[in-house]
């Protein structure tokens, strides 16, 4: 499925849009824009898609069926989430959070101390909103999402793309989430 058929699927359908924006993809803050305009080093296109609740934004970068996924945060970083809206998605779905997930390096432990950090904010979560794991199967199942542990070394080698670190209107290149 190309990026904006899945974006048409989750505006069409308005309990995914619910569930997603309670993982913090919130189609409802586009109107608002991001916090501040923002372009890419290449003058390529941006589109957003979604907001956070930290006032941040997932754009959607260039043109095609397939576009990578660009987050510009409220507090001046930003950078590449994903190469395209469905691993994006699995990341929001399937982690505590992306910030949590850049939080500590894969590391040559083969990420196991960052999946480590990652179960325990899911317990944390879990304590609040008993329904994450039946949620999280739910939204795979509706968007045919993959897991989000097999995207992790590619969300850490996304972020420190510098191609796709977003720039803004007076020039300030965004920090990196890493």
């Amino acid at each position: 499925m190309r990026d904006d058929e899945l974006l048409g699927v989750i505006r069409d359908t308005p309990w995914i849009a619910e569930l997603l924006a309670r993982f913090d993809f919130d189609t409802g803050r586009v109107e608002n824009g991001p916090p501040e305009p923002v372009r890419l080093p290449n003058g390529a296109p941006l589109e957003m898609v979604a907001g956070d609740a930290s006032g941040g934004a997932l754009l959607l970068a260039g043109t095609g069926d397939r576009r990578p996924v660009v987050y510009a945060g409220s507090e001046g970083q930003g950078g590449l989430v994903a190469a395209g809206l469905r691993d994006a998605l699995a990341l929001v779905v399937g982690l505590p959070s992306i910030h949590d997930a850049l939080g500590v390096p894969v590391g040559e432990d083969g990420g196991r101390k960052l999946r480590a950090w990652l179960a325990e904010a899911d317990d944390e979560i879990r304590e609040d909103l008993p329904d994450l794991d039946a949620d999280r199967a739910r939204l795979r199942a509706a968007l045919d999402l993959p897991e989000a542990d097999g995207l992790l070394e590619a969300l850490h080698a996304a972020a420190a793309d510098e191609a796709y670190r977003p720039v803004s209107d007076r020039g300030d290149r965004y920090e990196s989430m890493l």
